[in-house]
């Protein structure tokens, strides 16, 4: 039985359809109501409620263990991209609410979910990015969320590691998702996406992140990405210091900050 955050559409809504597929028993949750009707096409169950919301988060819990007995594998993906703007300019309102459900709705959804998880010895699958392992300037509290979520993610391996439940950590890059498409649909984010290598910068499909969750949660990884160079990039990213003050250099750069 798995439990999706995020799954009204995009990346959670497609790992839910993939493990319906396989014969898995499925809870979608989103704060959007068409959770219900995403659920119902996949013959899931459909919870509205904010990961931002610990009692309405338990209440979904609660009720998922009800329907299915217990739950085998949590997918903690409900994310906002926010507002691009520097720190200085940023609303702090703004930069905290990205910290709020990116990262707090992360740590509620893993706590809230975890004793049912370790009683099967399961899984659990917070979703990070490769923005962990890279700066995101314009971007910052989408930055430090998932770097937030990376660091949750690896601690609470080796706090659990002796109940023989596992956890991975989920990097993905441009996935053609709605929240990528409201983060590239901001002028500074616009303009700055040429400064991204074209291998970085072509969107995969929805699917190719459904298919790496799915494949995860089978094999119990350790980490899950899409595309296939996620690997290097977070094996090299001690070394991007001097990548890091060439940029900041950039002309593009600095025009889209102004």
């Amino acid at each position: 039985m798995a439990f999706i955050t995020g799954g009204a559409r995009g990346i959670g809504a497609d790992a839910g359809r993939k493990l319906a597929d396989r014969g898995w028993s499925v809870a979608l949750l989103d704060r959007d109501p068409l959770v219900d009707e995403t659920a119902a096409r996949l013959g899931a169950l459909g919870l509205v409620a904010d990961v931002t919301d610990p009692d309405a988060l338990g209440r979904a819990v609660a009720a998922t263990v009800e329907r299915f007995g217990g739950i085998d594998a949590t997918v903690a993906g409900a994310g906002i991209v926010g507002t691009a703007a520097t720190i200085e300019a940023i609303d702090p309102a703004d930069f905290e609410r990205v910290l709020e459900v990116n990262l707090l709705g992360v740590w509620r959804t893993l706590r809230a979910t975890l004793p049912h998880v370790v009683e099967r010895r399961g899984y659990l699958l917070p979703i990070a990015s490769i923005a962990a392992a890279i700066p995101s300037p314009l971007l910052n509290a989408y930055g430090v969320s998932k770097a937030g979520v990376e660091a949750l993610g690896r601690a609470l391996r080796m706090e659990i590691a002796h109940t023989g439940t596992r956890v991975g950590v989920a990097y993905f890059g441009i996935i053609d998702t709605d929240l990528v498409a409201q983060a590239t649909a901001q002028a500074p984010i616009a303009r700055t996406r040429e400064l991204l290598p074209g291998i970085v910068d072509r969107p995969l499909p929805v699917g190719a992140a459904g298919k790496a969750i799915v494949r995860g949660i089978e094999r119990r990884s350790s980490k899950v990405y899409a595309p296939w160079w996620v690997p290097a990039l977070l094996a090299t990213r001690g070394f991007q210091g001097p990548l890091e003050r060439l940029l900041a250099r950039n002309r593009i750069l600095k025009e889209a900050l102004r």
